[in-house]
C-alpha cells in the first residue's frame, strides 16, 4: 500500500514508504519550510491532485500548487486559449491564442517550466467523459475550477461517492454600467466531502442550468429545438472576470489544502466560505439540514465508488 489518507476537518496522510519522514525538502522550498517545516512539502508532494477547468482560477491554482511542491497534478479542460483569456489565464501568452493551444497543455508546459518538479497530465475530454473516469477516481484530492454546472453536478456526486475531497470555487462579478465600478464581487470556497453539506443544498449548482448544459453537449439538436420552444437554459454570455480577483479565489482554495494538512489556521477548518471584496469581508454562510438530500444527508451511496453502477449512480 503506497499511502492511507483520513479526510474530515483535516487531511491526514500516512505514508509507510517514507520511513521516519525526516527527509529534507529541496532548496527551494527553504522559506516555505521555516514557516510550516518540511512536512508540508512532504505531503502536498505525495499527493495526486485534479484540477478540473484550467481558465482563470484553474490556472492560478496550478501555478499555487506547483510552487508549493506539488509534483502530480492531473488537468482536465478540453478548451483552446483565445484572446480575451489573455488578460488572467495563467502562463498564456498572445502566440498560444494565435495557435488556439489546448489550455492543459500551457497550464501544463508552465508547471513543469518552473523546475520544481511539477509533472501534468493532461486530458483534453470534459470532466464526465466517460474516458476521464479512471484518472478521476486516482485522484487524493481535486478543485473544481470550471462554471459549468452540469461538470459541478458530477463532482459533487464524486466527493461523496468515492470519497474524494473536492474544493470548490467560483467568483461572480455584478458590474455597474460601462466604465462605471463594480457594483458586488464576491469569490466562494467550499470543501466537499462526506459529512459536509453538497453544493445542491446550497444553491449553489442550478438544476435546470446543468440539465441543459448536459443536452446541449449531449444532442445539440434537441437542444437547439427545445431552446427555440423557451423549453431550455441557455449558456450566458461571457461573464465578467478580473485576474487579481479570480487569483485571490484560488489562494483561497489553496490555502484551505494547506490549513487542512498543517492545522496553522486557529480559527480551524471552512467547509464554505464566501468572500465579499467589495464590502472587504469574509463569510461562512450556513445551510439548515432538511433529511432529504440523497448526496450529502443520505450516507447510503458514500463510499461505495465503483460499487455503485451505473458510475454515480447515474446513467450518462
Amino acid at each position: 500500500m503506497e499511502q492511507v489518507t483520513v479526510i474530515g476537518d483535516r487531511l491526514t496522510i500516512h505514508r509507510p514508504w517514507n520511513g521516519d519522514g525526516t527527509a529534507s525538502a529541496p532548496e527551494a522550498f527553504h522559506r516555505q519550510g521555516l514557516a510550516f517545516g518540511d512536512v508540508l512539502y512532504r505531503d502536498v508532494s505525495s499527493l495526486r491532485v485534479g484540477i478540473v477547468g484550467c481558465g482563470a482560477t484553474g490556472s492560478a491554482t496550478a501555478m499555487l500548487l506547483a510552487r508549493l511542491g506539488a509534483q502530480r497534478l492531473i488537468l482536465f479542460d478540453p478548451d483552446r486559449v483565445e484572446h480575451t483569456n489573455l488578460s488572467r489565464l495563467q502562463g498564456a501568452t498572445h502566440q498560444d491564442a494565435d495557435r488556439q493551444r489546448l489550455k492543459v497543455d500551457v497550464v501544463g508546459d508552465m508547471v513543469e517550466g518552473f523546475g520544481l518538479g511539477a509533472r501534468a497530465v493532461r486530458i483534453t475530454e470534459w470532466v464526465g467523459h466517460p474516458s476521464a473516469r479512471d484518472a478521476l477516481k486516482s485522484c487524493d484530492i481535486i478543485f473544481g475550477c470550471t462554471d459549468d454546472h452540469d461538470g459541478r453536478t458530477l463532482l459533487n456526486r464524486l466527493a461523496f461517492i468515492y470519497a474524494i475531497p473536492v474544493i470548490d470555487m467560483g467568483i461572480r462579478i455584478d458590474p455597474r454600467d460601462p466604465g462605471q465600478p463594480v457594483r458586488e464581487a464576491a469569490g466562494r470556497v467550499t470543501v466537499l466531502q462526506p459529512g459536509a453539506r453538497c453544493l445542491m443544498c446550497r444553491r449553489v449548482i442550478n438544476g435546470r442550468r446543468a440539465a441543459s448544459e448536459h443536452l446541449e453537449r449531449t444532442n445539440p439538436g434537441e437542444y437547439e429545438r427545445q431552446a427555440r420552444e423557451g423549453y431550455v437554459v441557455g449558456v450566458a454570455g461571457p461573464n465578467p472576470a478580473v485576474v487579481h480577483l479570480t487569483t485571490d479565489v484560488a489562494a483561497m482554495a489553496v490555502d484551505e489544502l494547506v490549513h487542512r494538512l498543517s492545522g496553522y489556521r486557529a480559527a480551524g477548518s471552512c467547509d464554505h466560505r464566501v468572500r465579499q471584496f467589495h464590502m472587504m469581508a469574509d463569510r461562512q454562510p450556513g445551510t439548515a439540514e432538511t433529511g432529504e438530500c440523497r448526496i450529502c444527508e443520505d450516507p447510503r451511496d458514500w463510499s461505495k465508488g465503483d460499487s455503485l453502477q451505473p458510475f454515480l449512480g447515474r446513467i450518462g
